[in-house]
């Protein structure tokens, strides 16, 4: 059973579902985005789902971003887009919660409908067993949001196909090459998920090919006699035999000297590991899993990998971990995973217990829950709320993530450690059961990794903008310079030199720059709220 929130300003979708689908609990409909927010600060968190209609025949004074109520066709674009424009409005209070759009409209921006969480289903041909099916998919998909260990999968649709051909993949005999970003998760998945589905009951075995020196690579995969090189003094095993009947897990495979890549072709092949100076063979059973931050294909053509050994890899194989920038609707819930493994920590749980002692009259440590949102939850024994406010995620949706989820851990943990150090010095306020992870805070954390903040890269910034329909295309224009002139100025702190160096290329040009800034009706005094409000 789950909690379906229905926007629309008729009772057709909701008739619907209360008589051919009962099995759930159906709230509203709720007729406007004003109706809909009020429902959704009532329910809190107990909406799983959402039914939104587009086209709102509503009164001009209720509709969404209407530019002109005197003009008939703006009226009316207005009302055929508004579900549109509630659906921009729910993905910044409920960014993870899922949108069923009823629509049988073919031109929508395709902003919206890449969304990964908006679901589109043809109000022309809607019934029962549709709305069932659509539904009832899109719980699975929620229920599928789990962990292993230290991964957290989550609800994002690539990390739930990636965990789907891991699966396939962990009981093979073949290879299996993991690919992604650093700091993916690439070593966690090979000894947390790949290793334990094998079926195998060897030992896990991981050489990082990055910290080994090239001369000494042949040694340490495939053992070596004594004698074999200087320095070698007794015969010694070698990864493979070390992880013979187990998994063998070789991180950065790029860096693989050219000797040890022949090497490695012949295990592969033969299945049989020869070590330095030595002749006898000796036969080694191993699941192999490789990672890699590059382009092995590109590596391949530029003779920097052997070929022959690329597809002994199986590259068809290759299963490709999503940056953490993609999977931004997980943030909330990855902060709650790392926040219960950073609680697990000595130095973390001091300052729980001292936060405790002074404020909550308590010895021992609470259960910690985050909860993302300005809305403070109604206080629970045993229960101590770490809370995210909506600005806080924005800072943290809005930052690049370069570091991807080892990053990201580094903050949650560093926010925990400054914010509790903070508290266990001052005085409570009203609920002690509550505490807030200031804005502030984060936005400096995140500043600290940052290093490109003043510096311009050779491609240039790169800023996310919405294009949405207008009448011309100078107003389209005219929107999405004022939406990233913006985003410059809050990154920036108001520093129109900072700016200026980013669009001209010459701090300088700070007044030309504020010029323009002036000419799309932007205004300082609101931007300025808006900072303020950020750092509280």
């Amino acid at each position: 059973m789950a909690d379906v929130l229905i926007i629309d300003d008729q009772e057709r979708y909701a008739e619907l579902c209360r008589r051919a689908i009962p099995e759930h609990d159906y709230h509203g409909p709720a007729r406007s985005w004003s109706d809909a927010e009020k429902l959704l600060k009532t329910l809190r968190r107990k909406v799983d789902m959402v039914l939104l209609d587009v086209h709102f025949d509503l009164p001009a004074e209720d509709l969404l971003c209407l530019e002109d109520p005197g003009d008939p066709r703006a009226v009316e674009r207005a009302r055929r887009e508004q579900g549109l424009h509630i659906l921009g409005r729910l993905r910044n209070v409920a960014p993870d919660l899922p949108v069923v759009l009823m629509t049988s409209r073919d031109d929508l921006p395709l902003e919206r409908a890449a969304e990964e969480y908006t679901y589109f289903l043809d109000d022309d041909y809607v019934d029962a067993v549709a709305l069932r099916t659509q539904i009832e998919g899109i719980l699975r998909a929620r229920r599928g949001g789990v962990s292993d260990g230290p991964i957290y999968w989550g609800d994002s649709l690539g990390m739930r196909q990636v965990r789907s051909q891991l699966l396939t993949l962990a009981r093979g005999r073949l290879p299996i090459i993991l690919g992604g970003p650093t700091g993916t998760g690439k070593s966690l998945i090979a000894r947390h998920f790949v290793h334990p589905r094998s079926g195998r009951k060897g030992r896990f075995v991981a050489v990082d090919l990055s910290t080994v020196p090239k001369d000494l690579m042949g040694a340490h995969l495939f053992g070596s006699v004594r004698g074999a090189y200087t320095g070698s003094v007794a015969d010694r095993r070698g990864a493979f035999e070390e992880a013979d009947g187990g998994t063998l897990f070789l991180d950065e495979i790029g860096n693989l000297s050219q000797d040890a890549q022949k090497l490695l072709l012949t295990v592969l092949q033969e299945g049989v590991v020869t070590r330095l100076g030595d002749v006898k063979e000796r036969r080694v059973d191993v699941k192999l899993v490789v990672a890699t931050h590059e382009d092995l294909a590109q590596m391949v053509r530029e003779g920097r990998f052997r070929a022959d050994l690329f597809m002994r890899l199986n590259p068809a194989c290759t299963v490709t971990l999503p940056p953490l920038t993609e999977r931004k609707l997980d943030l909330s819930a990855l902060a709650s995973f790392f926040v219960e493994q950073a609680v697990a920590r000595p130095h973390i749980q001091e300052l729980l217990e001292a936060y405790c002692r002074r404020h909550l009259a308590n010895q021992e440590i609470p259960r910690l829950e985050v909860v993302a949102g300005d809305a403070v939850p109604e206080s629970q024994d045993g229960r101590l709320v770490l809370l995210l406010s909506v600005r806080a995620m924005r800072l943290l949706r809005q930052h690049p993530w370069t570091g991807n989820l080892r990053e990201f851990a580094m903050t949650v943990e560093n926010a925990l450690v400054f914010t509790f150090a903070e508290l266990s010095r001052v005085t409570a306020g009203a609920r002690p059961d509550v505490v807030q992870i200031r804005p502030k805070l984060i936005r400096d954390l995140l500043r600290a990794t940052r290093a490109d903040l003043h510096d311009v890269p050779d491609d240039g910034h790169r800023l996310e903008v919405a294009v949405r329909p207008a009448e011309t295309l100078n107003k389209i224009a005219a929107d999405v310079e004022r939406q990233y002139f913006t985003q410059l100025y809050l990154l920036h702190e108001g520093d129109f030199r900072g700016m200026a160096r980013v669009l001209m290329g010459d701090p300088d040009c700070a007044r030309k720059v504020q010029l323009r800034f002036n000419q799309l009706g932007l205004k300082v005094r609101e931007l300025k709220r808006r900072l303020q409000a950020d750092f509280r």
